[in-house]
């Protein structure tokens, strides 16, 4: 009996959250621009939608108009060095980026936003010249025009956006910085979902979190979701399915799961547990497998990416996401060698009008292929 008040906590709040899910998947009208669920597929405008989705780094510059610009990981083009200043310059790059990316055949991005910092003054972004402080009107402001110039930019180039964020956890300020950006884009049809944490399992900063404690703060984002942008989509990037014991992606009331594999051997045993063990909408929001064609070469990786997004499809997952844009050179091996674009070479977009500093890995090349397989039968794979 010891345990009735965690079950009967539990019991009252998935009832409350999945009676208030239903303007997720039943109220978007087909003409509507917004990204919403039907029997766990998204879609659009009454038709099917799939993210096929690319992860993309980004970082931040500042001028002395004090204008907050989103720009591309310092790593992508030449390692380390900033080919972009200034806003119309980093626009451009970008995208030229954005470009290349939907050409591949890719229709999603997943931008990382989720880099800030904390000192005496409160939490901030930093820039290349000074730090944005999320609590200072002004500097919000700011953050929130340099969002609205990468939606606009992503948005031209037929892109929806998954924006990962800092989880609103711990902090009043992150809270408020959080319901103030929910409002500022609810209308905005191109960012059509939040990731409010990725991977709780490693960047979660309470150790061993009870189940209830986790529940009662996803319960509380989801609140947050729907008071403050009901028509946009809200996920958890999970990490494994080692997580279930603190973040169980069956009971925490996202929309979809997302959730990310990467070890060939476990790919396809993760695959089979989310598809049959979450009982929600789920997709991969990262994989990879590293490739630099010496350890790894590159046909491996697009073998992989194959593989991967045909179990995916095998088994019912309503999206796929690839980790990431471009190799770079920090971290360790598996950091390094994910992207699709290597360091060497040039690659043009298709008008010639953007050249990119690095040269197409196999694997960029099969994305439009994928699109032909049809699902089969999944199968259990060896343990």
């Amino acid at each position: 009996m010891k345990h009735f008040p965690n079950i009967l906590f539990l019991t009252v709040a998935l009832i409350v959250i999945c009676g208030s899910c239903k303007n997720k998947t039943t109220d978007f009208a087909t003409d509507s621009d917004f990204i919403y669920l039907k029997e766990n597929k998204f879609q659009h405008r009454g038709e099917d939608f799939f993210p096929m989705m690319l992860n993309y780094v980004v970082s931040f510059q500042s001028d002395e108009n004090g204008n907050f610009i989103i720009a591309p990981d310092t790593h992508y083009d030449s390692v380390k060095y900033v080919e972009a200043w200034g806003k119309e310059a980093v626009a451009e790059q970008l995208g030229g980026h954005f470009q290349l990316i939907s050409e591949l055949g890719f229709n999603t991005l997943r931008i990382c936003f989720n880099r800030i910092s904390c000192d005496e003054r409160g939490y901030y972004y930093q820039t290349d010249q000074r730090k944005f402080y999320i609590n200072e009107r002004k500097d919000e402001e700011a953050i929130f025009d340099g969002i609205e110039n990468l939606l606009d930019n992503a948005r031209r180039h037929q892109l929806r956006v998954m924006l990962l964020i800092a989880p609103p956890m711990g902090s009043g300020q992150l809270e408020q910085f959080t319901i103030n950006m929910l409002q500022h884009f609810s209308d905005n049809s191109t960012l059509f979902a939040y990731d409010f944490m990725n991977e709780p399992l490693y960047f979660d900063p309470v150790p061993l979190r009870n189940k209830k404690d986790a529940l009662r703060l996803v319960t509380g984002w989801k609140k947050m979701m729907l008071r403050h942008a009901p028509k946009q989509l809200f996920t958890i990037g999970f990490s494994e399915p080692l997580e279930v014991f603190e973040w169980d992606p069956s009971e925490l009331p996202v929309d979809f799961v997302e959730f990310h594999t990467y070890h060939p051997l476990r790919v396809p045993s993760e695959i089979y547990w989310y598809s049959h063990y979450v009982g929600k909408p789920w997709m991969i929001g990262e994989t990879s497998l590293p490739a630099d064609n010496d350890s790894i070469n590159y046909i491996e990786q697009a073998e992989f990416m194959q593989q991967a997004y045909q179990l995916t499809l095998d088994a019912g997952g309503c999206g796929f996401g690839w980790w990431e844009f471009q190799d770079i050179q920090r971290g360790n091996f598996e950091a390094q060698f994910t992207g699709l674009l290597k360091h060497e070479g040039r690659t043009a977009t298709a008008d010639g009008k953007h050249v990119i500093r690095g040269s197409l890995k196999p694997a960029a090349n099969i994305v439009k292929e994928l699109a032909n397989y049809r699902p089969k039968s999944q199968k259990r794979p060896i343990n």
